[in-house]
């Protein structure tokens, strides 16, 4: 009866003879010759994702294969490709496609899937700049931000395709893991001193396109006062010079009129015949005139400043 078990559910169960893999089954139960005819291991499901934890460079010891990589710990530092220096904690989620290949492994599961981690993230890290991992620099341009978000959102790929090109480099060569990693979740982040810089440069950067702003404000502002006041001189002028015209006009329509009725005179004869014409009616509201002949002998004394 040792060899009646219960397979648990999102799990299945390997079934060695004699340390040879006789067979597969999956949740349920199962009959099995006791030890040490045939030995029965548990292992989950192949569509069951198992969580690897990475915060340290150090492998750990939890029998559960949650291991740690921190990336501020032990200077595990990161290069990008601009020679930038970036931190990186990430999930690894991975599921068995090899049962006897991931048995076999054992123990030395996590460092070797450790391992190929750091691998993979040091030669991805190295073929991008810092702004494809993380948000370093918004002030960019619109066109530079699009492509570094683009670059961000294929970095849990490339590094996924990475740790699984490197998985089937070991398959090839008869060392495999019997694993495959479904889906890297990561946690990119700068040292706090490059962080002061770059916050700095953000806060100097945004501060500038104020100032930018403003300046632009109060250029449009000046420019909209100076074609107020263009056509405000403009309309001045117009106006001025109609009325200007307008009173050469009222002026001059008395000896327009007679020069068109009198062709062929000259200025001054027509001024005279004005002078003709209006100096009756000036004299006739006087009450009394005295004319002199100019070409007389009589003078006529009037009382009054020298003329000049």
């Amino acid at each position: 009866m040792s060899g009646i078990r219960q397979v648990p559910p999102e799990s299945r169960a390997i079934v060695y003879q004699f340390g040879k893999v006789e067979r597969q089954q999956p949740a349920g139960l199962l009959f099995a010759w006791p030890r040490p005819i045939e030995q029965v291991v548990i292992l989950p499901s192949a569509d069951r994702q198992i969580e690897f934890r990475i915060d340290s460079f150090e492998p750990g010891s939890n029998p559960k294969h949650v291991f740690y990589y921190n990336a501020r710990m032990n200077g595990a530092f990161l290069l990008s490709g601009d020679a930038s220096v970036v931190h990186l904690e990430a999930t690894l989620f991975y599921q068995i496609v090899d049962p006897a290949a991931y048995i076999l492994t054992g123990e030395h599961l996590g460092p070797a899937l450790q391992r190929l981690f750091v691998a993979s993230a040091v030669s991805v890290s190295a073929a991008r700049d810092l702004d494809t991992i993380l948000v370093a620099r918004p002030e960019l341009a619109t066109g530079s931000n699009a492509a570094a978000r683009a670059g961000r959102e294929r970095l849990r790929s490339d590094l996924m395709n990475a740790i699984n090109h490197r998985l089937g480099d070991l398959s090839g060569v008869g060392a495999g893991l019997g694993i495959t990693v479904s889906r890297v979740d990561l946690a990119a982040s700068i040292p706090d001193g490059a962080k002061d810089a770059f916050d700095r440069v953000l806060v100097a950067s945004q501060e500038a396109e104020r100032d930018i702003a403003e300046a632009r404000t109060d250029a449009a502002a000046t420019a909209l006062s100076a074609n107020q006041e263009h056509d405000r001189i403009l309309t001045d002028a117009d106006a001025k010079a109609a009325e200007k015209t307008t009173q050469a006009k009222v002026r001059t329509a008395a000896i327009n009129a007679l020069a068109r009725g009198s062709p062929g005179f000259s200025g001054m004869t027509l001024a005279r015949r004005i002078y003709i014409d209006r100096i009756g009616a000036i004299l006739a509201k006087a009450a009394r005139v005295d004319t002199v002949d100019q070409s007389g002998g009589l003078h006529l004394i009037l009382p009054g400043t020298t003329p000049q």
